[in-house]
């Protein structure tokens, strides 16, 4: 299974609510329609641009992966 990472995302009630709306109208929960969004998003700036090196991405500190040496005490 893929490694899930989780952030936050602040939105205006608008928004918020227009999401929600079109995600129960296609059948979908808000994050799969998120999900699909991203993806599209990530799939046509590749297309675009070329495919992105992951492995030359360095995660913002608060989202990296817990170890013993970042472990909260």
């Amino acid at each position: 299974m893929k490694e899930k990472r989780e952030f936050t995302v602040r939105l205006d009630t608008q928004l918020y609510k227009k999401l929600l709306y079109v995600a129960e109208k296609e059948n979908n929960s808000l994050n799969n329609h998120l999900l699909h969004i991203i993806r599209s998003n990530v799939a046509y700036y590749e297309k675009t641009h070329g495919k992105i090196n992951t492995e030359a991405i360095q995660l913002p500190e608060e989202t990296q992966e817990e170890t013993p040496e970042n472990a909260k005490s």
